[in-house]
C-alpha cells in the first residue's frame, strides 16, 4: 500500500490496482503483464455481474466500464486484526442459500458503515 496523501492511497492487488481516493475505490487491471492484466479485466467484470445481484454482503459496484476497463465502489473502512479474528468466515461466507464469493483472507472485507462487507469477489 502507498499512501500519496491522508485521504488517498495506491493499493496493489496481484490482478489489479485500486486507488482509494475519499469515499471511493477505483478498480483498475494491474499493468504488470499482459496475464494479469487479462485477469483483471475478468476480476472488474466479475465484481460487476456479482454485484448485480444486490446482495448486501458484497460492497456494490456503483460504476464501471464494459469489458472490466473499471469498477468504482464506494471505500470501505479497512478491518482490524482483531475485527478479522473475531469473525467467523466459514459461516459468514455460507449464507444457506448462497455462498458469497470471497477469499477468506483480511484484505477482502470491509465495513460500509455497520455491515460487514466483502470488497474483493467474485475470483
Amino acid at each position: 500500500m502507498y499512501r500519496v496523501h491522508k485521504n488517498c492511497r495506491i493499493a496493489y492487488g496481484v490482478t489489479r490496482t485500486v486507488l482509494l481516493i475519499g469515499p471511493w475505490a477505483f478498480k483498475f487491471p494491474s499493468m504488470v503483464e499482459w496475464r494479469l492484466f487479462l485477469l483483471g479485466l475478468l476480476a472488474n467484470m466479475q465484481e460487476a455481474s456479482f454485484s448485480k445481484m444486490g446482495l448486501p454482503e458484497l460492497c456494490p459496484v456503483l460504476w464501471s466500464i464494459p469489458g472490466g476497463w473499471l469498477v468504482v465502489m464506494r471505500r470501505a473502512r479497512e478491518l482490524t486484526r482483531q475485527e478479522f479474528d473475531q469473525i467467523d468466515l466459514e459461516a459468514w461466507l455460507d449464507r444457506g442459500d448462497y455462498i458469497i464469493p470471497a477469499e477468506p483472507k483480511m484484505d477482502s472485507f470491509g465495513w460500509i458503515g455497520e455491515q460487514l462487507v466483502a470488497v474483493d469477489y467474485g475470483n
